[in-house]
């Protein structure tokens, strides 16, 4: 059997994605939770979490782009490019939401991530190897390397963006001994016409031992369109029995542990 991470992103988002991801949660479908603390979805629902933290990997979905106190994505991008990021606001924000984290679920984070990937980025990724250093030195989280291939996938472009904004990225986490991911897989371009289920498949196929796997479900209705629609579609293939049929047939079992970067 290989073992994979199968993490769904942007608990906290809405009370549909949390209770979509609880759901999956209680199917044993997932294990990994990446969590938005910043957010009054959040505060509603993460004790809910507490009883799956032995089960599965929980970890902070860092946000910059979705509060009162975000930046819009292209600026936020913009910034860490021309190296014009107030790192000062970007550690507040990762303070606050450590601290809510922590406060919430009674734990520290086993992981840290970033919603539309800024942990990734010049300027975010120095200050979040600073923070983590200085609050976890007996015990770092994981975080998670952002490296996707060109193939496999329907967002050619968004590989590409993605690669550029983590140019230089490994190399300066492992520099500051942070422990990274090896393999990930999940971009695409998340639109309802998407082919998720042989997406995954496939990804759970090329991916090595200890791969991760990002998705994006929720129980967000079927008379939504958009975004709304393809998390309500990876919903209802995660949670289907086809899908752990088909985890069978490949020899896939699910892991909270994904495979690391030799430092």
């Amino acid at each position: 059997m290989k073992s994979l991470v199968l993490c769904a992103d942007d608990f906290g988002l809405s009370a549909g994605i949390n209770e979509g991801i609880l759901q999956l949660l209680a199917q044993q479908r997932l294990s990994a939770v990446s969590c938005m603390t910043c957010l009054p979805g959040w505060h509603q629902y993460a004790t809910a979490l507490k009883p799956y933290h032995q089960q599965v990997a929980i970890g902070l979905h860092f946000n910059l782009t979705e509060s009162s106190r975000a930046l819009p994505l292209g600026q936020l991008m913009q910034q860490a490019l021309t190296r014009r990021l107030d790192r000062d606001w970007v550690r507040d924000e990762l303070q606050r939401q450590l601290d809510d984290f922590e406060t919430a679920l009674g734990v520290v984070p086993d992981f840290v991530d970033g919603h539309q990937h800024v942990q990734i980025f010049p300027g975010v990724r120095q200050v979040l190897a600073e923070v983590l250093q200085q609050r976890y030195p007996q015990s770092l989280p994981w975080v998670r390397r952002v490296n996707p291939p060109f193939s496999g996938h329907d967002s050619r472009l968004k590989a590409g963006v993605l690669r550029v904004m983590a140019a230089g990225f490994t190399s300066q986490l492992q520099r500051q001994h942070i422990p990274l991911t090896q393999a990930f897989a999940g971009l695409y371009s998340l639109q309802p016409e998407a082919d998720f289920p042989e997406l995954l498949h496939g990804w759970m196929q090329q991916l090595p031992e200890g791969g991760l796997i990002m998705c994006h479900p929720g129980a967000t209705g079927t008379a939504v369109t958009g975004l709304a629609r393809t998390r309500q579609l990876e919903l209802d293939y995660l949670s289907s029995d086809v899908f752990g049929r088909r985890m069978q047939q490949q020899g896939v079992c699910l892991t909270a542990h994904p495979a690391l970067l030799q430092v």
